[in-house]
């Protein structure tokens, strides 16, 4: 069940309303950053059971990454072009090693809470890792499993 997640992303975006509202009641408010660190904070939360601020570089980095795939896409295509190591091509794949690294930062992190019956599983990570030791130890086989760049493009997915 997600709902409390989106709940207490609504409930943090409108307290922080409430703070910008000045004394006679009424301001002039710009919620486009709030509705796009909400969107942010919604997905983290139901995704990695983490708030925005632990995944905003995360974030960051995607929306960055966006950006240079949609300079890739309008640019001529000359074949085998993504090889070579032009700043774009060096800066997404540094962008992509360092989200994959947070990602399995993030995994690592929650395996340990998990091993260590310490957290909850009603994220999409949390149930995804939960299913994934079950069929692990069902099979007590790990190729049977999920590797961690598995899960890995699976969380990039989210």
């Amino acid at each position: 069940n997600m709902v409390p997640a989106f709940h207490l992303s609504c409930s943090e975006m409108i307290g922080k309303w409430e703070k910008e509202i000045s004394s006679n009641g009424s301001c002039e408010l710009d919620v486009w950053p709030y509705i796009q660190a909400l969107t942010s904070d919604v997905i983290s939360r139901t995704a990695f059971g983490s708030s925005y601020q632990e995944g905003i570089r995360i974030f960051q980095l995607i929306r960055e990454q966006s950006v240079y795939a949609m300079e890739a896409v309008m640019s001529l295509y000359i074949p085998g072009s993504r090889f070579l190591p032009t700043k774009r091509n060096r800066k997404m794949k540094a962008i992509d090693h360092e989200v994959r690294n947070s990602i399995k930062s993030i995994i690592h992190n929650k395996l340990k809470a998990m091993k260590a019956g310490e957290g909850n599983y009603d994220d999409l990570l949390g149930i995804m890792l939960e299913s994934n030791s079950k069929v692990v130890e069902q099979n007590q086989n790990q190729s049977h499993g999920m590797t961690i760049y598995e899960v890995i493009e699976e969380c990039k997915l989210f």
